[in-house]
């Protein structure tokens, strides 16, 4: 499914790219459509990483995962129900080996990653319909960005995103254009597009990492908060069943880095997840 919808992106518009990612992943399986009283939505409640070398497992812990996918325990996978990102190579899935699924908690190896990236995790639940992301860091980190909270309030493209914490660095001179910026990525697990080509997409960072080309308008930018006014033309709200817009109860996730900064999103980037009010 993945490989079709790739090709039929890459033939419809050339710069576009979609990643299916679920552990900072989570794609879809064409499972059924949720109904009216679709079981409980997926919640992570904690991710414990383990090893050293660049060579990591986790042990994801939450409620609602499901029951466990056709293919899973898997080795060298990238399954559409669970997804493991780098934010230093996001938004890209890595294949990792999916050792244990239970409703309650997940468990995998393969996982590489340098000490300290910030990763992105997610757990769709096809019973459900939705996804659970999470966000933070594989061990401690000095110097990077630090994310408090996230609150968004969407509203199609007037949707508008308000980030705060600290060492995000002086404003970059994107602020106050409706472009994208090598500072911040905003990725939205849409639970509107869970059959097609929706989960996740990407917009703000593109330039390196190649993701949905959907600008922000940047409202303001301090050390401790960053406003996003809403999304640009490109291509928001482009695609079948709503695809790229955010939508209430969505899992939404923000990658930032600070503008003092030299490597431009490649590393010391910071991420937060969050599930949006319905």
């Amino acid at each position: 499914m993945a490989g079709s919808l790739y090709s039929r992106l890459r033939q419809a518009a050339a710069p576009v790219t979609r990643f299916r990612v679920l552990i900072t992943a989570a794609s879809m399986c064409a499972g059924a459509a949720p109904s009216g009283h679709a079981a409980p939505p997926p919640r992570i409640a904690g991710v414990a990483f383990t090893g050293s070398g660049g060579t990591y497992s986790a042990t994801v812990s939450g409620l609602h995962f499901g029951p466990t996918p056709s293919g899973i325990p898997c080795k060298a996978c990238s399954p559409i129900e669970f997804q493991v990102v780098d934010l230093a190579s996001q938004p890209q899935q890595q294949s990792i080996n999916v050792t244990s699924w239970s409703d309650t908690g997940i468990t995998v190896t393969g996982i590489t990653a340098a000490s300290g990236d910030a990763m992105r995790v997610a757990v769709y639940n096809a019973s459900a319909g939705n996804a659970a992301a999470w966000g933070g860091r594989i061990s401690h980190a000095d110097h990077v960005p630090r994310i408090t909270n996230i609150s968004a309030t969407p509203q199609g493209r007037k949707t508008a995103v308000t980030i705060t914490g600290s060492g995000f660095g002086p404003a970059p001179a994107e602020v106050g254009q409706t472009t994208t910026s090598p500072f911040l990525v905003l990725t939205d697990y849409n639970r509107h597009a869970i059959n097609d080509d929706g989960f996740p997409w990407n917009g703000g960072f593109c330039d390196a990492h190649n993701c949905n080309l959907v600008t922000v308008a940047y409202t303001s930018w301090t050390d401790t908060q960053v406003v996003i006014s809403g999304y640009g033309a490109d291509h928001y709200g482009g695609g079948e069943d709503d695809a790229w817009k955010i939508h209430p109860h969505d899992a939404f996730c923000v990658g930032i880095w600070s503008t003092s900064n030299p490597s431009l999103g490649t590393t010391g980037g910071t991420t937060k997840c969050i599930r949006l009010p319905k």
